[in-house]
């Protein structure tokens, strides 16, 4: 580990944690890292080991970069991935910013007045934040038909006439009907919003606290006004009206539309008129990146750890393939005296690789001009279409029946076991089959963005499944981890950095929960949330360190799990809206997560001759950290300016993906009678309300047992040809887009395997290596005329991407 390596590492990274936002949506070119096998990462090594190097080499024979050097590069630079791309720095402020802006054109939001139960967002009172209408309605009606100066009597005065009717035929009916709650609530949020509510002497009989007393003094605003008076409703009204629920920071500014930092993220700036980074509202945007940046850089801390932790047994006892690693140290074996690695001694190399970048030319040349021709990577197969009719039912037939083919994934199957290719091939096939054959019985495996429905805790059961699986293959080594990690005698093939990394996962997870309960999430949903991310984290990194598969996303997130198991009266209205919006900041799109980046970094540095993981670990850590700094500042400063309009699935999608089931679930309690009682109700109490949805349980079941199944299979089938990622992988957009490509990968081995036998089998290898290679530095290039074209004119490039953006 030479200091050479370590400072090319640190500039990569950086220039990854600086240009990756401005690249993927500023310039609209191939996402800079959009998976696993990250194009500026790996290009760039391709780049310089095979064009670089030797340009040095004509200088001297010490100035190429050694293959340890390269791998550290690597290594360090793969750091720096996970936070400025998908992963985070993409989801933040719109998550947080943008539903001030959508919620003016969402009639079920504002009829559920969804942000009255969102800390420190709308002062607003809630349906369900009255425990008892009739009472209220009875008590306000009385004081208003009296003289006597009171707090129901000031409430009255201040209700429209409308409001007075409609308070009035509640206290005359023996029981307030549940339809006529949101016009209760409505009204009397108008009243809430008058500064005459006030008045010394009706409120003298109440108890105020201090903070409540220095808050009518001054001149409030609109906002202050209606926050005061919330308060001297509950005052008041103790034990039938809740505060608005304590915390700060999950939405920025409150969720206020009219704010600064809102507008800029709507509108952007106009050229000449752009915002320095020093002059972005960062005293607007503190309270939520307090919040979520901290969550969000402990939980990398964790995934940090918990690569350490892994490692051993997955890297030396389990003997896991890693192929994206070893498709590393393919293409940077060195000969001694040699500054070429020794694949490119292989004529079949260079024809893989220039097969590639002539294919990629072409497309590339035809985004650009399209008269010129292209070969196409996508086949129309719609003729098929009436022979499968309850297939194209199923979600994801569209990937099948027009699928795009990727070289590199195809290329990938050759560095994987047959039965993984296999698996990851047949995965949706496998789904088709499936859903078809319910759907042929009335059954249909139903799917919704937060992840609640039948196919998504099918997948959740399967990764519940596999941990298991993880946690029983590696049971003596885990075990003798946290025993040690607790002050028991070490073994001596457990690693010292192991023992101290356990050590610092659990207070690093635990500082996350603290974080979460600061913007008012409670300590339980805090620690299922902590528990069901790195539950995530851990099985994506175990299928991309066992098979290869570069892109794996989930049909889940935290949220739709705990709701589709628990319900929504035993989660409660704050608790979910909160673990809505952290699952969607934290977790939510795990194309570029921060785990598999850092598994593999120390899996291809864990050598005699680079460094070992113990030695590895700060220079990664100090990498996390600068770039996370690096990419929070460039993303914010490049979306106040240019706006966040033109990342539609972030500016349309992302601000509603927790808010427009937040506010079916309000609607549906308020309709049942539950809403207020979920919403007096603490954490513990609600846990007697549990009530999963329809299935929930036989469906997470059936995952659990399907991984169960295939692995043992596995272990005592010889003929056995399915691996349980087939499971994991099922029915989401990745093995949609890549699952053809993966099945031809298979059968093209296979297909070399049984004719020629491993001779056969080594002498294609280079062949594939330089596919990828080829691939990879195409889009490296694309991306460099690209940004030649940006600067020089000023104007976007056509674009043309490699993979799925």
């Amino acid at each position: 580990m030479t200091p050479r390596g370590l400072i090319l590492g640190l500039c990569a990274g950086l220039a990854i944690a600086s240009l990756t936002y401005f690249n993927d949506w500023v310039m609209g070119q191939t996402v800079l890292i959009g998976t696993h096998l990250p194009i500026s990462v790996f290009g760039g090594a391709i780049f310089v080991l095979f064009f670089v190097n030797p340009l040095l080499r004509r200088i001297g024979p010490s100035w190429p970069l050694t293959r340890a050097e390269v791998v550290v590069m690597v290594a360090i630079a793969l750091s720096a991935c996970g936070w400025p791309g998908a992963n985070f720095y993409r989801k933040l402020a719109p998550v947080t910013a943008l539903p001030a802006h959508w919620i003016k054109t969402a009639p079920n939001w504002q009829a559920n007045a969804v942000m009255s139960y969102v800390p420190g967002a709308s002062p607003e009172l809630g349906q369900g934040h009255v425990r008892d209408w009739s009472e209220l309605a009875k008590t306000v009606q009385s004081a208003g038909g009296s003289t006597k100066p009171s707090p129901g009597r000031q409430i009255w005065l201040n209700l429209s006439d409308e409001g007075r009717r409609i308070f009035s035929e509640a206290a005359g009916a023996p029981r307030v009907e549940l339809g006529k709650i949101p016009d209760l609530t409505r009204r009397m949020n108008e009243a809430l919003r008058r500064p005459t509510v006030y008045d010394a002497v009706a409120f003298k009989e109440v108890k105020l606290s201090e903070p409540l007393r220095s808050s009518l003094r001054g001149k409030p605003s609109p906002e202050e006004i209606a926050l005061r008076n919330r308060y001297l409703l509950v005052a008041a009204f103790p034990g039938n009206v809740l505060p608005p629920p304590p915390g700060r920071g999950a939405l920025l500014e409150g969720a206020r539309a009219e704010s600064f930092a809102v507008e800029t993220l709507l509108t952007g700036r106009s050229r000449g008129h752009y915002l320095g980074l020093g002059s972005l509202p960062w005293q607007a945007w503190w309270p939520t990146l307090r919040i979520w940046c901290v969550a969000a850089f402990l939980l990398g801390a964790c995934s940090l750890c918990l690569a350490l932790v892994v490692h051993p047994q997955w890297s030396r006892r389990e003997l896991l393939a890693y192929p994206v690693v070893r498709f590393l140290e393919e293409s940077s074996e060195l000969k001694p005296g040699k500054y070429l690695p020794e694949v490119a001694r292989d004529n079949f190399f260079w024809l893989g690789f220039g097969l590639l970048v002539f294919w990629h030319l072409l497309g590339g040349l035809h985004a650009w001009f399209p008269p010129v021709p292209e070969i196409p990577r996508r086949f129309d197969f719609g003729g098929l279409y009436p022979l499968f009719p309850n297939m194209t039912r199923v979600d994801g037939w569209w990937g099948w029946l027009y699928p795009s083919i990727y070289l590199s994934v195809i290329a990938f199957a050759f560095f994987m076991p047959t039965s993984i290719s296999f698996s990851l091939g047949m995965s949706q096939v496998l789904f088709f089959v499936l859903g078809s054959a319910l759907i042929a019985n009335g059954i249909h495996l139903e799917h919704d963005d937060l992840g609640t429905k039948s196919s998504d805790l099918l997948q959740f059961g399967s990764y519940f499944g596999f941990l298991l699986i993880i946690a029983y293959t590696g049971r003596r080594y885990y075990a003798n981890l946290l025993w040690s990690a607790v002050g028991r005698p070490r073994a001596p093939d457990t690693p010292a950095y192991a023992m101290w990394a356990c050590r610092l996962l659990v207070l690093c997870a635990g500082l996350v929960v603290v974080t979460l309960r600061l913007a008012g999430l409670g300590w339980l949903w805090s620690l299922l949330l902590v528990l069901l991310a790195l539950l995530i984290f851990l099985i994506i990194t175990r299928i991309v360190a066992e098979t290869g598969a570069f892109w794996i996303q989930t049909a889940f997130v935290p949220a739709g799990v705990l709701i589709g198991l628990l319900g929504f009266d035993a989660i409660g209205p704050t608790p979910f809206i909160l673990l809505g919006l952290a699952s969607t900041v934290l977790v939510l799109d795990t194309r570029e997560i921060v785990m598999p980046f850092l598994t593999n970094g120390i899996r291809m540095t864990d050598r005699e001759d680079i460094a070992s993981p113990g030695r590895i670990a700060p220079w990664i850590l100090a990498m996390l950290t600068i770039s996370f700094v690096v990419a929070g500042a460039v993303t914010l400063y490049l979306q106040h300016n240019r706006g966040l309009a033109g990342d539609k699935w972030a500016f349309e999608s992302l601000p509603r993906f927790s808010f427009d089931p937040f506010a079916r679930f309000l609607s549906e309690a308020s309709a049942q009678g539950t809403l207020s009682r979920t919403t007096f109700e603490t954490g513990i109490e609600r846990l007697r309300h549990i009530h999963p949805s329809a299935g929930a349980l036989p469906w997470t079941m059936l995952g659990v047992t399907l991984v169960l199944v295939a692995s043992a299979a596995r272990l005592r089938l010889p003929w056995w040809p399915l691996h349980p990622v087939a499971f994991l992988v099922w029915n989401t957009y990745a093995i949609v887009m890549f699952g053809p490509s993966f099945l031809l990968g298979w059968a093209i081995k296979a297909g070399v395997v049984r004719t020629t036998g491993a001779r056969g089998y080594h002498a294609v290898k280079p062949f594939m290596v330089g596919v990828i290679a080829g691939e990879l530095l195409s889009g490296l290039l694309w991306m460099m005329i690209g940004a030649a074209y940006y600067f020089s004119t000023g104007k976007s490039p056509a674009s043309y991407a490699i993979f799925p953006s």
